[in-house]
Formats: structure tokens, sequence, C-alpha cells
């Protein structure tokens, strides 16, 4: 009789436990489909969002920036820092930033307009510098110039 009643009270005592664990469980589960519900939400109002601005389309003055590396043969620090001066005052370039190596150095430029446009207004900007005869090569993103 008495292994009868330990045991009774072993499972009254273990399933009050166990109803605490899921009550646990439960609020845990309730909270996780709250955040679930909220991030839902947010996809659809950006997704929202992005129609409407879709609707106005882009301004007529607004352009897009592209970005060309200048690569450098045969040019000293000084020089490289020189032309840098005189490519971020050049009209269309927003932002260059340079690199400098004994063996080659580069001037990454972001600009308005294609690289041939921009190769227009290096010419105008340091004629000495990117003379024709000084010009290797140019690709898409991409000009090489051989100083001497």
């Amino acid at each position: 009789m008495k292994k009868i009643m330990i045991i009774c009270v072993g499972l009254l005592i273990s399933g009050a436990t166990l109803t605490k664990a899921q009550a646990v469980l439960d609020k845990v589960d309730r909270a996780t489909d709250k955040a679930d519900r909220a991030g839902r939400t947010a996809d659809r109002t950006k997704n929202t969002g992005d129609k409407i601005l879709g609707f106005f389309g882009k301004k007529k003055g607004s352009t897009s920036t592209e970005k060309t590396t200048v690569k450098f043969t045969g040019v000293n620090f000084s020089t490289l820092k020189a032309i840098n001066e005189k490519l971020q005052s050049a009209k269309g370039i927003e932002s260059t930033k340079m690199k400098y190596s004994a063996s080659g150095s580069s001037i990454v430029l972001e600009h308005t307009g294609s690289t041939s446009d921009i190769l227009k207004t290096l010419q105008k900007a340091a004629p000495d510098v990117f003379s024709e005869k000084n010009i290797e090569g140019i690709d898409d993103g991409e000009i090489s110039v051989k100083l001497k």
C-alpha cells in the first residue's frame, strides 16, 4: 500500500511539473508567432512602399554613378598625387580613390556617364597626362595610361 501511495504522489508531483513546463513552452510559441507576424507585416509594408515609389519613376535630374579604374605605369607618387588633385575638381567626377605602388598605380573614379565620356573629361582636366600618345588601352570601367 505504501508503494502505491508513493507512486501516486510521485505521479502528482511530476504531472504538476510537466504542466508548468508545457505552459512555458506555450508562451515561447506565442512569442515566436508574434515575431513571425510582425516580420510578414514589415515585408508587406516594404513591398507596398516599393510599388508606390515605382509609380513615380526616376527623377529627371538623377543619374547613376559608374566606376572607372585609371591604371598608371611609369608614375611616381608626387605625380600621381597631382593628377588625383586635378581629377577631384573635374566636372562629372564625384569621388576619387588613389592607390600607389612602384609597379603600377591606379585611381578609382566614381563618375557620371560612360568610360569614354569620362576620358574626354580627363583629357580636358589633365591634357599632358591623358594625351592620346599616353593612352595604352580603354575598356568599360578601365583606362590604362603609360607615362614616361
